[in-house]
Order: C-alpha cells, then structure tokens, then sequence
C-alpha cells in the first residue's frame, strides 16, 4: 500500500524550498492526520520531499499518528523530479509494505498515474491523501483504494 499525500497551503518565501505551511496548511493537515487516525491508517516509513512544507506535513501526520516506524527525507520527492525514481525509492524500501510519500504536485498525480496504469486525470489537492494497493507488486498496476478530501475530512472510496 502506497499513500500519497499532497503537503498543506503554505506561504510566500523568497525561495520556494523555505515556503512554510501557513496557519491553515498545518489545520488542514492536522485535520487529515484525524482522519487517518479514525481510519486506523498505520505507516511502516514515511518519507517527504526536503522542502520545508512537505517536511511540516510530514511532522504534523506522524505526530497525530503517533508514528513510530521510519521516517526519511529524500530528494527524488522534490518538484520537477521523475516519477520513474520513486519506483526504484518505494523498491529500496522494502520489506516496508505501507509506505507514505509526502511531497508536491504535478509529481504526486503523474506517480499516482504511473501506478494505476492510466493519468490519474487531476492532481491531488492540498492535504489531500490517496491510497493506492499494490497487490501484485510495483511491476502490476496498482487499484486506487481512497482519497481523502482534506476540505470535508471524509474518506471516499473509489468510484
């Protein structure tokens, strides 16, 4: 199981690494970090993208989780960076089998697409969160389980 989950809103920085999540970044993340709570989900790693608002999504999920597992950062989960690479990551990763990826857009939703098969036809929104089975392994493609609307904080399986 794979878990995709987009950083929260941040704000302006003179360097797009140092963006900060804003008051409501860290609410809708900690509003997210609930939901996961109340849906029993549990990660074996956690690993973010090194900019400072994917590292505060991550900090604030594990804290509501109360995550004990691994937790890393890993710059193939920056902006603009190949969706290909975090096939080789998630297999580096093993025996890991519930994996979390905190990071950005267009790089989430074209890794969700490589995944599934297919473009995924959106990206994912701000604290949002998308799970994606692998039953048969990274070189199958995988079935989109859930998202998580970080606006209504609801888990809506896929349709």
């Amino acid at each position: 199981m794979i878990t995709l989950i987009r950083h929260g809103t941040a704000g302006d920085a003179s360097r797009d690494e140092d963006r900060c999540l804003t008051r409501e970044g860290r609410r809708e993340v900690a509003k997210l970090a609930r939901r996961l709570l109340r849906s029993a989900i549990r990660f074996d790693v956690v690993v973010c993208s090194p900019l400072v608002r994917a590292v505060q999504t991550a900090e604030l999920v594990i804290a509501g989780l109360d995550h004990c597992g691994q937790v890393l950062v890993d710059p193939r989960l920056a902006p603009e960076r190949s969706p290909r690479a975090l096939l080789e990551l998630i297999r580096n990763l093993a025996p890991a089998r519930r994996v979390a990826l905190v990071a950005h857009e267009p790089l989430l939703s074209s890794f969700a697409g490589l995944l599934l098969g297919r473009p995924l036809g959106r990206g994912l929104i701000k604290a949002e969160a998308m799970r994606i089975s692998l039953p048969r392994g990274l070189d199958h493609h995988g079935q989109w389980r859930w998202s998580i609307d970080p606006v209504a904080g609801k888990r809506k399986p896929f349709a």
